[in-house]
């Protein structure tokens, strides 16, 4: 004899089945995005391995789509770091990023953040343009502009708000190796929230210009 269930909870089942349905919508239509079909990821060793593939604008939504829950992720380290460190609200570097830095981005990279963007909201995220143009242009508005805003308006100016010294490397090969062959080495020096999430490879192949493989953080264009 079939199991029967009680009709309270069939009609739970039910409901909860077309929900869900509905909810993953958007999803499996952006799924069938022609301009997602070059692009996957996958994880190893501790890395996420990214493949991007095409215009920058189709680049940007595919990095978007794909890395949704962590460029999520790390927006939020820098909402919560910014009043902590620069003595500003994150809305403060959201509008700086759009009326300092955006105007004066060459087309090709805002044609990839406009991508970024549109990736995140097709993936159901609420983090939009500005939140993305701000994340890249932390160094330069946290450390730059800034500090030139504080001593105009006679603010006194956080010490984590200057230009730090960062980044130190070095490389080898020939008779400076074991083999012969290159070894490199390099140090961010970046904070432990930022470093953790300096975990993912970019393997791009644009559509003109050199195929590259970088590192970085989600949701930047930059290495």
């Amino acid at each position: 004899m079939p199991l029967q269930l009680p009709r309270r909870l069939s009609l739970c089942i039910f409901a909860l089945a077309a929900l869900t349905a509905v909810s993953a919508a958007p999803f499996a239509s952006a799924a069938d995005d022609p301009r997602l079909k070059d692009a996957y990821k996958f994880n190893e060793g501790g890395w996420t391995y990214v493949h991007l593939q095409g215009t920058p604008e189709q680049v940007g939504f595919q990095h978007g789509y794909i890395l949704a829950h962590e460029i999520e992720d790390n927006v939020h380290v820098y909402t919560i770091t910014a009043p902590h460190e620069d003595k500003r609200p994150w809305s403060f570097f959201r509008d700086a990023a759009k009326n300092v830095l955006w105007p004066r981005i060459e087309p090709e990279y805002q044609e990839e953040l406009k991508g970024i963007a549109e990736g995140l909201k097709a993936a159901g995220s609420t983090v939009d343009l500005w939140d993305i143009v701000a994340l890249n242009g932390d160094l330069e508005l946290s450390n730059y502009y800034l500090p030139q805003l504080n001593s105009q308006q006679g603010k006194v100016n956080p010490p984590a708000a200057v230009a730090p010294g960062k980044c130190s490397a070095f490389i080898a090969t020939g008779s400076a190796t074991k083999d012969g062959k290159i070894v490199i080495a390099h140090s961010n020096w970046s904070s432990y929230a930022e470093g953790e999430r300096w975990t993912i490879v970019f393997d791009i192949v644009p559509t003109s210009g050199q195929h590259l493989l970088m590192d970085g953080l989600p949701g930047v264009i930059t290495s």
